[in-house]
């Protein structure tokens, strides 16, 4: 993703660099000029390059967009690079609010960035067009509930990108993971395609289409024991 920071007094990319240092850690990697890379564990232009062919917007052209669970804002960034109207993130972790928050000065975009919890998703926050939800869904202890949350704030699409069952035979199927997964205890699910696909249309969504996988690490396992999922991409309808 080209993000046109231009910024050429030394003493300018000086206090930058120090402030991204100064926010650290960072999840999301941001590549946003030769000079200013942010290195974090999800390379955000790799995922993107996957998605955009899983059929991700190439244009959000005067949407209104949520992006539940926006981390330090990759996604929000992309969508009100390509044209998006209003972009509101939601995020838990008030790291990565500050993160975001500040990319967003940083960029010139017009961001707004809450911290709070997807659980909170309700109409005192508008209706969007878009709702994106990227690394979010087996984070939810309840994914039915929020859900629903986001599917009565949302006008027409919902973009899921998350961990999915491999074996077709458990695509109607979820995984409960009770403890920790990659290290995680907060890693609650591993959903078959099929299986987020009818919790989605049950969301309030008129349908769902799982698009297919950008990373299959078929016959491995977590440092648990468990089976490791795929990462792919679901794009629920309202109409």
């Amino acid at each position: 993703m080209n993000w046109h920071l231009d910024v050429h007094p030394a003493e300018e990319r000086k206090e930058i660099l120090s402030a991204v240092e100064r926010l650290g850690p960072w999840y999301h990697s941001f590549n946003l000029a030769d000079w200013l890379k942010i290195e974090g564990i999800h390379d955000g232009d790799s995922v993107l390059a996957s998605l955009d062919r899983l059929g991700f917007p190439r244009d959000f052209s005067g949407k209104t967009v949520l992006d539940a669970g926006c981390n330090a804002g990759y996604y929000s960034f992309v969508a009100k690079r390509r044209g998006a109207e209003r972009v509101l993130g939601v995020e838990l972790d008030p790291h990565y609010v500050r993160q975001a928050q500040h990319l967003s000065n940083l960029l010139g975009l017009d961001g707004q960035f809450i911290n709070d919890d997807a659980h909170n998703v309700d109409a005192s926050l508008g209706t969007f067009d878009i709702v994106i939800c990227t690394g979010l869904m087996y984070h939810i202890p309840d994914p039915t509930n929020v859900l629903s949350k986001l599917a009565a704030v949302c006008t027409d699409t919902i973009l899921i990108e998350s961990e999915f069952l491999l074996d077709p035979a458990l695509t109607s199927m979820g995984r409960f993971i009770e403890g920790a997964y990659m290290g995680d205890p907060t890693n609650w699910w591993i959903y078959g395609p099929q299986c987020l696909e009818g919790m989605v249309r049950a969301a309030g969504f008129g349908s769902a289409e799982f698009r297919g996988f950008y990373y299959e690490p078929h016959s491995e396992k977590s440092p648990e024991g468990i089976p490791r999922g795929g990462r792919g991409f679901l794009i629920g309808k309202k109409h």
